[in-house]
């Protein structure tokens, strides 16, 4: 190497250090967290975030002091680092499907398709793709937090129910009832009234030939829980839609109960039958033409008067019912895969519907019975631990989060 080229090259190694040295001036350390590492340009681009976030809220709270504010933001930059170190300690990974799907329910959220929504981002001069990873960090972050803290959550039967039947409770899983009542003196003839309606007589011609209470003609209203008389409450948050109780006894004689409906957002009558199938599958030896012509010969079986639950457990692939001749259980049919649904909603009672075919392989169904059900207890109890659960959650989060914390190893690295 000639003078020259060894002063050249020198020129720009110099060149390049400086250039270097000026990146890490401008971008340095501030905190070893475990295995990674938090440089300033995040704590400041965090910063920049909660700033605009706050200005945004247009709150009449004060801006917290500088020191106090960043001190804040950096702990939670660590939190956020030892979040992400563990899920990649567990293998925790989000799909490019499952990522375009919360970015479209993100654009959607803001009544914007997403192709829209980018633009809008853009316009604001914000990045769309740090956009994407931020999200796509909250999902992975989330993720952990349930893997973690999930598992400790543990609510009891008698805690939801006492949650259910507290005065917060009955605010937040507001049902109201509306009933009516037969008072009658003697016992005897309650239990005969009683013996009538369940036969299918008309309730209200049977109150008014029979009821003895002083307000006939009461105009009934929707009740909470909380105004219904102490006697009743239990029993009346029990009962089905159309349902009489009774003989209930109090001081003013002998009660029949009968619930006319409910209303509120935990309530759900759904529409369920009772079924029976038979399913034959393919397989390795059995092609579709073959279990076609199968299913096609236990229908001919059938039709000759062979009984549905013998031929269910000599041929049916469905090990969940054969064993109980085909049945299934009430059901709604929004449960099942759709080609069953639509069969089974098609089917007249007590006749076994033509062969059809599902993703499963082919069937034949017959629907026993129809009923409409009240739901509304097993979605108000749903609903009840789903509140629990998230009260619950959180606290234990924050508890192990701490706990993350402290078990960490975090070098802070002061300004020099």
């Amino acid at each position: 190497m000639n003078v020259m080229k060894a002063i050249k090259l020198i020129f720009l190694i110099c060149i390049a250090n400086n250039t270097f040295a000026e990146k890490i001036n401008l971008d340095r350390i501030i905190a070893i967290v475990g295995d990674g590492i938090i440089m300033e340009s995040q704590l400041l681009e965090a910063k920049k975030t909660y700033l605009r976030n706050f200005e945004a809220a247009n709150t009449d709270q004060p801006l917290p002091p500088e020191t106090f504010l960043e001190e804040q933001i950096l702990e939670n930059l660590i939190i956020q680092e030892l979040q992400l170190q563990r899920a990649f300690r567990a293998g925790v990974r989000i799909s490019d499907q499952e990522l375009n799907e919360s970015m479209s329910l993100l654009a959607s959220n803001n009544n914007l398709t997403l192709v829209d929504f980018k633009k809008e981002i853009e316009s604001q001069g914000d990045s769309y793709e740090k956009l994407r990873e931020d999200v796509k960090k909250e999902m992975i972050i989330a993720r952990v937090q349930r893997g973690i803290v999930g598992p400790k959550v543990f609510i009891s039967e008698q805690e939801l129910n006492n949650f259910i039947n507290s005065v917060e409770g009955q605010n937040l899983l507001v049902i109201e009832y509306k009933f009516d009542q037969i008072l009658l003196k003697d016992k005897n003839l309650a239990e005969e009234v009683l013996d009538l309606l369940n036969q299918g007589q008309n309730f209200d011609i049977l109150k008014n030939k029979n009821d003895q209470s002083r307000n006939v003609e009461e105009t009934l209203t929707w009740k909470r829980i909380s105004n219904i008389p102490t006697l009743f409450t239990e029993i009346v948050k029990e009962m089905q839609l159309g349902e009489y109780r009774g003989p209930i006894e109090s001081g003013a004689g002998f009660h029949i109960l009968y619930l006319k409906d409910k209303r509120g957002d935990t309530v759900r009558i759904e529409d369920q039958v009772l079924a029976r199938h038979i399913l034959i599958q393919t397989s390795e030896v059995r092609s579709d033409s073959q279990a076609k012509k199968l299913i096609e010969e236990i229908k001919e079986k059938l039709s000759n008067g062979e009984a549905f639950e013998i031929l269910a457990r000599l041929y049916s692939d469905d090990p969940g019912s054969k064993l109980d001749g085909g049945e299934l259980g009430w059901s709604s049919t929004d449960k099942y895969a759709p080609a069953f649904k639509k069969a089974l909603d098609e089917a007249t009672i007590n006749e076994v519907t033509p062969p059809f075919k599902s993703a499963f392989g082919w069937h034949i169904a017959e629907v026993l019975d129809r009923r409409k059900e009240d739901i509304s207890s097993n979605i108000q109890k749903n609903k009840a631990y789903r509140i629990l659960f998230e009260r619950k959650f959180q606290e234990q989060l924050e508890t192990t989060l701490q706990e993350m914390r402290s078990e960490s190893f975090v070098e802070i690295k002061k300004k020099s």
